[in-house]
């Protein structure tokens, strides 16, 4: 197999392509339950879809590019989890081709091969969750382009000031899907500073392209009188290091462990029996820096779960491709491309199936909660947000950690209007309401006190 693809032939991408149908094909047939980012991505799409803008209109702290994908998402697929994840499929197999052409065009390797793109398909099955449609996929298929450009910076170091300004402009329009991604300015900075000699102002230019789609987005809530909100709900957030632990760190060492053994064993033989040329040599500290500017933007990111994990994988395509090319006898380097193939999808699907007591994906994955009756839309005013599984969230009020500042002080006059006017744009027939939490409000708008009655721990609609 490995021999298949040593050969410079963009038809060889072809065989990746029948690779990942071959080993994906069981989560199309039998597909895997709901996640949580998924089901988030969902209940943001239906709110941009119905016409509720972003911060103003939906507090959550979703970035605006990928709540507007998943606005034209769900217009096109509704709530079809199969559909988004044939999508996503083909994203990831665009992805894998891109960046094996990429590598090939900047003369990465010793020869030119798809080996990367072999090696950055079999990585992306390390875990079943890795095929969703999520904003972290989304963003990072602007990582790759950012990473192309940072390349020809190292390569031709005097080019146009075009070159550089992309590099900053792709950083920057990933980070409008997953704001960690923003992490890779500095990173991007930290190479051009090490590996080239660029005067200050190609620096800024590279900044400038970075916050030009930020402008621009800031530019658009100011018109529309929305900029504290974007502010509050999507900059504050975004820029805290909290993070929801969707697996445990030993589940993820399991899952990572042979991809993570390839890299070591790949580290130490580039180091003892590499022979690179300047700019080969150029490329392979680049992509260190750059794998190291990825653990910390994993570090960074809001939640932990598999998927998260993909940043790393050009790295480890690029390491493993280099230890596979030094191999001097081609059968072990095929006896190696087969264990890594075989042992990541085994590991990932017993996994997937429950065969592995030491992986736990009980926290990832959606459960099956009976849904309230008669009830056209919902607010849960609580953590448990997994009622949006069944039926649609009601009013502007989704992600609770931003939410329970609000309605925790009813004392305060712009809670009781950002409430008024979050309920009033879609109210919900059902309010679960554990805590009492909109009782207080109620007192202050009339108009709510004779809508909504108390039963229980719900609110229930009365009239129109």
């Amino acid at each position: 197999m490995l021999q298949y693809f040593r050969i410079n032939d963009p038809y060889r991408l072809l065989g990746v392509l029948v690779i990942m149908l071959v080993v994906y094909l069981p989560l199309f047939i039998d597909g895997p339950d709901m996640t949580f980012p998924e089901l988030k991505s969902i209940v943001v799409g239906e709110k941009v879809h119905d016409g509720h803008a972003m911060y103003t209109e939906v507090v959550d702290t979703t970035a605006p590019l990928a709540a507007w994908t998943n606005g034209f998402l769900d217009i096109i697929f509704g709530r079809s989890i199969l559909a988004r994840h044939i999508l996503a499929f083909f994203v990831i197999f665009s992805q894998a081709a891109y960046m094996g052409i990429v590598f090939a065009s900047k003369k990465a390797f010793s020869e030119n091969t798809y080996i990367p793109s072999l090696l950055f398909a079999i990585l992306f099955m390390f875990s079943f969750d890795t095929l969703s449609l999520t904003p972290e996929l989304l963003g990072f298929g602007f990582i790759l382009p950012a990473l192309s450009n940072l390349f020809k910076e190292v390569e031709f170091r005097d080019q146009r000031n075009e070159s550089v300004f992309n590099l900053g402009l792709y950083i920057g329009l990933a980070s409008l899907f997953s704001f960690s991604l923003a992490v890779y300015i500095i990173g991007a900075l930290m190479v051009l500073i090490v590996f080239t000699r660029h005067p200050p102002r190609k620096y800024v230019l590279l900044v400038v392209g970075f916050l030009t789609p930020h402008l621009f987005l800031m530019s658009i809530y100011y018109l529309k009188d929305g900029l504290s909100a974007l502010w509050q709900f999507y900059y504050v957030p975004n820029l805290s290091f909290h993070a929801i632990n969707y697996i445990s760190a030993g589940s993820l060492w399991v899952l990572g462990a042979l991809p993570l053994a390839f890299l070591v064993i790949s580290l130490i033989m580039l180091n003892r029996d590499a022979r690179f040329t300047k700019y080969q040599s150029q490329l392979v500290q680049t992509m260190f820096l750059w794998m190291i500017f990825s653990v910390l933007q994993i570090l960074y990111s809001k939640d932990w779960r598999p998927q998260s994990f993909i940043t790393l994988i050009p790295s480890l395509s690029f390491f493993i491709a280099q230890f596979l090319l030094l191999i001097r006898r081609r059968r072990f380097a095929e006896i190696s491309v087969w264990v890594l193939l075989i042992g990541t999808v085994v590991v990932s699907y017993m996994a997937r199936y429950n065969r592995l007591s030491s992986v736990n994906y009980q926290a990832l994955v959606v459960p099956d909660k009976p849904g309230l009756p008669k009830a056209s839309n919902v607010l849960v005013l609580d953590g448990d947000w997994s009622i949006y599984k069944q039926q649609p969230l009601g009013s502007a009020f989704f992600n609770w950690e931003l939410s329970k500042e609000i309605f925790a002080h009813a004392e305060y006059y712009d809670n009781v209007i950002l409430v008024y006017e979050g309920i009033k744009s879609d109210p919900p027939s059902i309010i679960r309401d554990k805590d009492n939490l909109f009782g207080p409000f109620l007192e202050r708008i009339p108009e709510f006190k004779s809508l909504y009655k108390r039963k229980g721990i719900y609110y229930t609609r009365t009239g129109r």
